[in-house]
């Protein structure tokens, strides 16, 4: 019988060796392309069918950010996905004791160390590779097709974006704005229901929080805020104080005796210090663990510190009123004014209390953070009409095409930036919450959403 080309290219060429040697880059690749059976099987004998494989994180933590799958045990979760060599590099890479890393649901690995049978931390799902992939391995290598743009957006373009990019420029913005409309309202929604429970200005002080968490610590932030109501916080007049409680509540003043600080932090970690012992036992139930903070996959300039020093900033009793009156009028000018104001000698210039200077001054929220602030905490809280904020919102900046944003273009659009005829602020907004409801949910081959643009 002649040889066909596969079985010749497959003996001859791509020799499988019995004990492959493997570099996390080439696992980080066959999981991005998902060239693994679904479902997969982890050691415990649990069934994980996957329906999105997270995003490439290409910074510090977890390999893939946000991956969504369901197990046999029932119900749909989602978490991070560390992937290595060995099942023993987890504790050899020390993790476990990385708060980076506490969010991570799947630990992903080509082969199991004998004796090594167990996750290091309840909760993490175990899963060896090996004898898993959709295809021998040297096969599967010589099928990578990523391209540099996927690779930087952590996504693949999804079964659709043909469909979605086939569309005139103007049905698809239709589309994308619909769906933009569809988040506010629901954004608005639970404005509302937070206004009636527990007034504006305490929900707007949690809405203002989450917002400047971003999305890796958009949950401490909240509970921050709940714990530290901003009607408690006005009433301490000096700054420092509200500084040192909020600081202090976050778990962030550092033990100068036993954490490193820098020279140039030292003296206002003392201070803080000074000010929060005074006032730490009317305090002390609210105190959140340091382990709910999430660092690795944050840029140095978006560090949790900063952010939290912008939230002090915006404590002031007459800034906080200036705040509180732009949201209600819908005022996007003194909205922006007041956010891009924020600054404090300290961290301007640092990302940590251990001394690492910003390679230039920086402003504790950028252009592109007050820009997406609009959105997330004027329009769904202010007392304009839908009508007046559609018309305001003609009239705002769109911002920068970085993040999850990149991530959802690429996945729906095929490319990972938006269309210039797309890149409105509420078809931005749009194409996120189809990422979300649609590329996140399920995997491409049960999406719904071909069928719902066949009925456009």
């Amino acid at each position: 019988m002649a040889f066909t080309y596969r079985r010749w290219v497959r003996e001859n060429i791509l020799r499988e060796e019995s004990s492959p040697i493997l570099s996390e880059s080439i696992l980080q690749r066959i999981w991005f392309e998902q060239l693994v059976r679904n479902p997969l099987t982890t050691l415990s004998g649990v069934k994980i069918t996957l329906y999105h494989p997270g995003i490439w994180n290409h910074r510090a933590g977890p390999d893939f950010i946000h991956a969504s799958f369901s197990t046999s045990e029932g119900g749909s979760l989602s978490g991070d996905v560390e992937l290595h060599r060995h099942s023993s590099d987890w504790d050899a890479h020390a993790h476990s004791g990385n708060p980076a890393y506490e969010n991570v649901a799947l630990h992903v690995f080509w082969q199991t160390d004998p004796g090594c049978l167990q996750a290091s931390r309840s909760g993490i799902r175990q899963i060896p590779l090996e004898h898993q992939l959709a295809a021998p391995l040297t096969e599967l290598i010589s099928l990578f097709r990523t391209s540099p743009a996927e690779i930087l957006a952590g996504e693949k373009p999804g079964q659709c974006h043909p469909l979605l990019l086939s569309l005139p420029p103007q049905k698809l913005k239709e589309i994308l704005e619909e769906a933009g409309w569809h988040r506010l309202r629901l954004r608005r929604s639970l404005a509302q229901a937070r206004i009636a429970s527990l007034g504006f200005e305490q929900a707007a002080w949690i809405s203002l929080a989450e917002g400047l968490g971003f999305s890796e610590n958009r949950e401490p932030f909240a509970s921050l805020a709940r714990a530290v109501p901003i009607q408690k916080l006005l009433a301490l007049t000096d700054p420092s104080d509200r500084e040192a409680v909020l600081y202090g509540i976050a778990h962030f003043l550092p033990d100068p005796t036993r954490s490193p600080v820098s020279p140039r932090a030292l003296p206002r970690v003392k201070e803080l210090w000074q000010r929060w012992w005074l006032l730490r036992d009317l305090w002390a139930p609210y105190i959140l663990p340091f382990e709910v903070w999430r660092f690795g996959s944050t840029r140095p300039i978006n560090s949790p510190y900063r952010r939290l020093a912008a939230l002090s900033c915006l404590s002031y009793p007459i800034v906080w009123q200036s705040f509180m009156k732009a949201i209600r009028e819908g005022d996007t000018v003194v909205f922006l004014k007041l956010l891009r104001s924020a600054s404090h000698p300290f961290w301007d210039h640092h990302s940590a209390w251990d001394g690492r200077i910003l390679s230039s001054p920086s402003r504790l929220i950028g252009t592109d953070r007050a820009n997406a602030l609009l959105f997330q905490v004027l329009a769904p809280m202010t007392d304009l009409t839908e009508t007046e904020i559609s018309s305001h919102m003609e009239n705002w900046p769109s911002g920068a095409d970085a993040g999850l944003l990149r991530s959802a273009s690429m996945r729906l659009l095929g490319v990972p930036f938006p269309p210039p005829d797309v890149r409105t602020h509420l078809a931005r907004e749009g194409l996120l919450q189809i990422y979300k409801d649609f590329c996140r949910a399920k995997p491409c081959a049960e999406c719904s959403m071909p069928e719902f643009l066949s009925h456009r």
